[in-house]
């Protein structure tokens, strides 16, 4: 399924609510799955291929890996809808993260944020799994795919290779095999 550029500038309030609400509630990467329902499934402004080749894009850019948003709003609304895809995303989280850290400076030594801080961590294991499953999903399409992913996952784990380099290499590869 293509989608035509600029096909959702019509619900610009549409898309600067939803990027904003899921920026407010990504922490980095990990709301990937999030963002294949709302904006794969719900909208349909982009395709799950553009998500996938999207966020693999995001990995290989210095700064924020979700600098993806941006190519989601343009693919969604075009020039207009990656300015507002990258605003709302980034905006209101910005604003509230330098609010928070002015109150963990304040606050950190009391023993509730210790307690806050450590029930975060199994809620982003969870979210990144999630993340994991939709890409998987979406990319890993037959054995040879498989295949070559458990060798990146591999390679990731057990050494200390950079990911852009498996991500190159994994894209090669990739293209070679004709995955």
């Amino acid at each position: 399924m293509s989608l035509p550029v600029g096909h959702a500038l019509n619900e610009w309030p549409a898309l600067l609510l939803e990027f904003a609400r899921l920026g407010l509630i990504s922490f980095g990467g990990t709301n990937i799955a999030e963002m294949e329902r709302v904006l794969v499934g719900e909208h349909g402004w982009i395709t799950a291929t553009t998500l996938a080749n999207g966020f693999a894009l995001g990995q290989l850019m210095p700064g924020p890996n979700m600098l993806a948003v941006t190519h989601y709003g343009y693919v969604a609304a075009g020039p207009w809808g990656a300015l507002l895809a990258t605003l709302a995303f980034y905006g209101p989280t910005a604003l509230l993260s330098a609010a928070a850290a002015l109150l963990w400076r304040r606050h950190s030594a009391r023993p509730v944020v210790g307690a806050f801080r450590s029930a975060l961590l199994p809620f982003g294991g969870g979210v990144i799994l999630a993340g994991a499953l939709v890409l998987g999903q979406t990319s890993v399409r037959g054995a040879l795919a498989a295949i070559l992913a458990l060798v990146c996952l591999l390679l990731l784990w057990k050494t200390k290779v950079n990911s852009a380099l498996v991500v190159l290499g994994a894209a090669a590869v990739g293209a070679l095999l004709g995955l």
